[in-house]
């Protein structure tokens, strides 16, 4: 077995609460004194930078997207302790726990518009995360596995997120938005150190470090390391065929396989190290390496119940350079994984990504950034083994028309070498500032898929035993699964509107309406069944399947969403600020299909009810959704974070509902408050205590996932 956790943890937990009595001189950390932000000014505050709006660096108020940045600081005084947790703070996330510290993560929703599907359909796939604007994007069949992230909070400088149609600036998967996850960079001379830690007894170990060098003002060196350890807040598993919640496994095949340990919700840690260079305001180079390695139960694949035993192991590397306006950047990453349980679904992978731009800027007004990209992605699994090379072009195109009216325009072409079309993606924007304090702008956008491999290539096939009079005696039939390549590839046209302004010194409005229609889905359908005459009397049946067909077909749904997001940044002096935030939206979705995986049921000209449709409001993304961020600091020595994250009840559906009624896809509205508060003890050393779900709330955020609990956690910070 490739995932040794269990024999790590004794190690990684003596490393991670160690880490606290570290000596160190002066340094960078997830926590920043108090005494710091004291003497932060409020423009300071207000006027957060961002870079993934336009791929240049400006204020999060002059951008021309639908953005917004979450600081390290904000994420560490309001006591999140994993990054998915740390989307909650920002507006148009949904952020819903499937067991303790797994998340299922969409922006804006658009998730499971097909309604009757697996649970593996129903993950983000539309999403892009990025670390350093290095893809972490699973390509096996599409989406991100949070827990295989190398890097943890402590080496977190921000969080940027953009809503909304963005590939032409970052690429296939950057559907719905992207998420820029930016590291740390050291700026001072000598040694440097951190170290975090808490614990919540009985259900979270939380531990994180990171020591580095500066050799002097341009060239310094980071090592840090991250662990998780947390148990599930529930017994028990939700069992689709009896449509029950039950914590016996005595009754599963095979449960020490599949289950091997019922206890268990996330364990996993990771390794990085981080050199930057900056040889001057034009050269730069920064280079980054790590592995990681995590085991968890959560919602994603499994025949028996939602939760199933998934790990991953991965090693990677990554190399930028900005020499000149010329920039590059070189990746490389590879693992192993595997679905359901060990020995179930496994396969390795090996990623390489390869980026070239230039900033050309022709004038103060006028700048044209082209862009040129390679990727390569191979997976072998089920006995196959397949690549998919994916050559893309770009231009974006920044133009300052007038003083206070701005121009930008944006597209690309991405080819997929297994794919017989190339696909256009393009982005359109403008602002124009009413004055210095207000500013409008106006979006169109369309961004594509990319290619995944399970969709795309998979050819499996395995005969089965129906083994009516015992093991071997027939009668068999053939389970076949293939892949398509004459898919269209899932695609988003937005349309977006947006004010900001600062109606006074120390409170600003942001306000974005949006349409966005989605396109092209595809799913896993069966497409064939023939039967065999079993030769045995009664009470046997008198013909079986003899041959079953799935592949991966377009839906012919469209999924319209309407949605407008409100928030508010209220900052009346360094002690004290608000951040509250809503989103309201509305989807309509055409064509939902009846099912995919039943048997005939009309006619030769629709058989297997993929376009035998119907036509609904989509019910499975909450029809609002928001939070707020309130920090007070009554002296230089304590600090109080009250943060909140609420949704609306909606319904999500699973492809079992087709066969009996069921309340389990029924989701609650729910509002969940958090609390820290933080007092340092001495100018390097921060105690805390950090209460998730302070009401208690235990109501399940997912289709048959775990009940939440409240989390009472105690932690320390040593950061010189």
């Amino acid at each position: 077995m490739k995932f040794q956790m269990k024999k790590r943890n004794t190690l990684l937990t003596i490393v991670g609460l160690g880490a606290l009595v570290l000596n160190a001189t002066p340094g960078y950390g997830q926590e920043q004194n108090n005494a710091d932000l004291f003497e932060m000014s409020l423009e300071e505050l207000m006027n957060v930078e961002i870079v993934s709006a336009s791929k240049k660096s400006e204020n999060v108020f002059n951008a021309p997207v639908s953005s917004y940045s979450i600081t390290r600081e904000e994420i560490a005084r309001s006591g999140a302790s994993s990054i998915p947790e740390a989307l909650r703070l920002c507006p148009g996330v949904i952020v819903r726990e499937t067991s303790n510290g797994n998340y299922d993560v969409h922006l804006r929703g658009l998730d499971n518009t097909a309604q009757y599907t697996r649970t593996l359909e129903q993950q983000n796939r539309l999403t892009l995360v990025m670390i350093d604007n290095r893809p972490v994007f699973n390509y096996d069949q599409g989406g991100t596995f949070w827990e295989s992230l190398p890097i943890d909070l402590i080496d977190i400088e921000r969080i940027e997120v953009v809503r909304g149609a963005v590939a032409p600036l970052f690429g296939p998967n950057a559907v719905t938005g992207v998420i820029n996850i930016i590291t740390r960079t050291p700026d001072q001379k000598g040694p440097h150190a951190v170290a975090n830690a808490q614990i919540a007894p009985g259900q979270t170990q939380v531990a994180n470090l990171a020591v580095g060098y500066g050799l002097n003002e341009k060239l310094h060196v980071t090592l840090s390391g991250n662990y998780q350890k947390r148990d599930r807040f529930d017994d028990l598993y939700y069992f689709y065929q009896s449509d029950t919640f039950s914590s016996d496994l005595s009754e599963v095949p095979d449960a020490a396989l599949f289950y091997p340990d019922p206890s268990l919700a996330q364990n996993k840690y990771g390794i990085n190290a981080f050199v930057n260079y900056e040889a001057n305001d034009q050269v730069s180079l920064d280079l980054s390496a790590g592995l990681q390695d995590a085991e968890s139960q959560k919602v994603y694949v499994s025949s028996l119940t939602p939760l199933g035993t998934n790990g991953i192991s991965s090693k990677y590397l990554n190399l930028a350079s900005r020499v000149y306006g010329v920039g590059t950047r070189v990746s490389y990453n590879t693992g192993y994984s595997f679905v359901d349980h060990e020995g179930g679904i496994e396969y390795n992978f090996r990623t390489a990504d390869a980026v070239v731009d230039y900033r050309w800027q022709l004038s103060d007004r006028l700048s044209v950034r082209p862009e040129f990209n390679y990727q390569h992605i191979e997976y072998d699994q089920l006995n196959t083994t397949s690549q998919i090379n994916t050559y893309a072009g770009s231009v974006q195109v920044d133009y300052q028309l007038l003083d206070n009216w701005r121009l930008m325009g944006a597209g690309r072409v991405d080819k997929f070498d297994i794919l017989k079309d190339a696909y256009f993606s393009y982005q359109l924007l403008s602002t124009y500032k009413l004055s210095e304090k207000s500013l409008l702008r106006f979006g169109q956008s369309r961004s594509t898929s990319g290619a995944f491999w399970t969709p795309t290539s998979i050819n499996y096939s395995i005969t089965n035993d129906m083994a009516f009079n015992g093991p071997g005696s027939g009668p068999f039939y053939t389970y076949n699964l293939s892949g398509n390549r004459n898919l269209k590839l899932a695609s988003v046209t937005l349309t977006e509107l947006g004010f900001r302004t600062h109606l006074s010194r120390n409170l600003s409005l942001d306000v974005d309406a949006f349409r966005q229609k989605l396109r092209d889905m595809n799913m896993f359908v069966m497409t064939e069944m023939t039967y065999q005459p079993t030769g045995y009397p009664a009470p046997y049946p008198a013909y079986v399947p003899e041959r079953i067909q799935f592949s991966f077909e377009n839906l012919p749904l469209t999924a319209t969403q309407l949605g407008l997001t409100v928030s508010a940044n209220y900052i009346a002096s360094a002690k004290f600020q608000f951040k509250p935030f809503v989103t309201i939206q509305r989807t309509q979705v055409i064509d939902i299909p009846r099912g995919a995986n039943t048997l005939p049921v009309d006619s030769a000209s629709n058989p297997y009810n993929i376009y035998n449709g119907f036509d609904d409001e989509h019910k499975s993304t909450p029809a609002v959704f928001g939070g707020l961020y309130a920090n007070f600091s009554p002296s230089q020595k304590w600090n109080i974070n009250l943060n909140g994250y609420f949704f609306s009840a909606h319904t999500q559906f699973h492809q079992y509902d087709l066969e009996r009624e069921s309340t389990v896809g029924a989701i609650s509205g729910k509002v969940l408050i958090n609390s820290k508060v933080a007092y340092q003890v001495i100018e390097p050393l921060q105690v805390y205590l950090n209460v998730r779900n302070l009401t208690g709330s235990t109501s399940r955020e997912y289709y048959g996932s775990d009940r939440t609990s409240r989390s009472v956690m105690f932690g320390a910070s040593y950061n010189f």
